[in-house]
């Protein structure tokens, strides 16, 4: 007999529907909206990192606020989650919408590109988020019971999978598509739209299940002052992985990075090479989301929350290193059989950590609420679980902002782009031209050591004994 105090198996069930439509939504924008801006309609480099460091950087510190908001507010959680799936389904295709950057169409139109593109992205970061607060909190409210609460959380990384496998497809459906289309830059912004079109609808749909005969079992309390962000001060569990999210931002390299490196440096655009070696490198994360759901609730039973944290963090220095180590050696032959192998390990190691950090994460925050209840009387859930949003999009704004730098050192940009897609196009194979040794280097080096480096820094907060 169902308890009343917790879900019952099909609200569990829709939540994860629910959670994976949502999350397919995000795995597009974060796979491939950085690549569409900069390789596909070619808006130059500088600009794709401040279009999307600066929107990212604005919602991930706006985030706290919208959910100091809807703490306060008298709607429950599925209000939003009623609401917002369809407008965040079309606001991602939106995105997507925009015309080639060229010399020949003149600044004014030029202009429009670039200031449309900003727009609809800080458009769709807003919805995005309105909906995102809540959908990451509601597990916290849906049951009374710790257990519980406990598995349900662990079940996230099932709406992560979804993620993966849109950031997976998305790039060589495209591919395939152009090519079938014609394969000019045209034909490429094409296939992007109508392939990111048909996710957000799968997707859209998917989200709405959420609400859908969910009943909120816990209520937010919330004592209603104004100044609920004195919980970051007074809550040392909310502090801590709050810093730490902050201090480990360049953890997001590793997806800002992975879909440029596929594409020129292993498949040479090629759409069959690049959804083999685009899986071959994302296998890490499916791995890592099994292990989460498999044993972080044995893990964080027998250990804290906060000790599983920092060690898989620090694991994730080494396999990081190694696999820049591992270049440097084989610096074009890291598509033979010996070195596909070696960065599978490597890569798997990499997505695994990432995942099971991510899920800990996610309890830790839950940790927080639980203890504010206890120090205050009060539950500021989507305040706290808002923090989770907050080091995503600030992870994924800063990551941005640092590729886009490395971008600019090596001079790669607009026109240069270009270049490299009509040499792909004519059959050249860049990581075996001296010519883009650089542009290799700089992408292999982006995708592993700010990554290491950001997971020292993310553990360091809970290195010290919380008082």
């Amino acid at each position: 007999m169902q308890k009343l105090d917790t879900y019952t198996k099909k609200e569990r069930n829709r939540y994860l529907i629910g959670l994976s439509g949502q999350n397919i939504i995000y795995g597009v924008i974060s796979s491939s909206l950085a690549y569409f801006l900069q390789f596909t309609i070619l808006i130059p480099a500088i600009w794709v990192g401040i279009i999307l460091s600066v929107s990212r950087v604005f919602d991930a510190i706006k985030d706290p606020v919208m959910g100091a908001m809807i703490s306060r507010g008298k709607r429950q959680f599925k209000d939003y989650l009623t609401v917002l799936p369809i407008p965040t389904a079309i606001l991602t295709a939106l995105c997507f919408t925009n015309e080639v950057y060229s010399a020949s169409n003149g600044a004014a139109k030029n202009f429009i590109i670039i200031a449309s593109a900003f727009v609809v992205y800080i458009v769709w970061e807003i919805v995005y988020t309105l909906g995102d607060i809540p959908i990451t909190g509601f597990p916290a409210l849906l049951t009374k019971n710790e257990k519980d609460r406990t598995k349900l959380l662990s079940l996230r990384p099932i709406g992560a999978m979804a993620s993966s496998v849109s950031a997976l497809a998305v790039q060589p459906i495209a591919f395939a598509l152009s090519a079938a289309l014609g394969g000019s830059a045209a034909n490429e912004r094409n296939a992007f739209l109508i392939t990111v079109s048909s996710f957000s609808v799968i997707g859209g749909i998917m989200f709405q299940f959420t609400a859908i005969g969910a009943r909120e079992r816990v209520t937010a309390k919330s004592d209603g002052n104004a100044n609920q962000f004195r919980y970051f001060l007074t809550n040392p569990i909310l502090r801590n992985i709050t810093v730490s999210g902050i201090l480990g931002s360049l953890k997001s390299m590793t997806g800002v990075i992975l879909t440029p490196l596929v594409t020129y440096y292993f498949a040479s655009k090629d759409p069959a090479l690049s959804l083999f070696y685009t899986f071959l490198w994302g296998a890490g994360s499916f791995v890592g989301m099994i292990v989460s759901m498999m044993f972080v609730p044995k893990l964080t039973t027998k250990y804290s929350n906060e000790k599983v944290f920092v060690w898989v963090n620090l694991l994730n220095i080494v396999p990081n290193v190694l696999l820049f180590l591992l270049y440097l050696n084989f610096p074009k032959n890291m598509a033979d059989a010996g070195q596909v192998i070696a960065m599978f390990v490597l890569t798997l190691m990499i997505g695994s950590c990432t995942s099971v950090s991510s899920t800990v994460q996610t309890l830790i925050i839950s940790d927080a609420v639980e203890l504010e209840d206890k120090l205050s009387g009060n539950r500021p859930t989507a305040l706290f679980f808002s923090v989770q949003t907050f080091i995503i999009k600030i992870g994924a704004g800063l990551s941005s902002l640092a590729a886009s730098a490395g971008y600019a050192v090596i001079h790669f940009s607009s026109a240069e782009v270009a270049a490299l897609n009509e040499y792909v196009a004519n059959g050249g194979i860049p990581r075996l031209d001296d010519k883009y040794s650089l542009l290799m280097t700089t992408l292999f080096f982006l995708f592993t050591i700010p990554v290491a480096i950001s997971s020292f820094l993310s553990a360091v907060p809970f290195l010290k004994k919380r008082n």
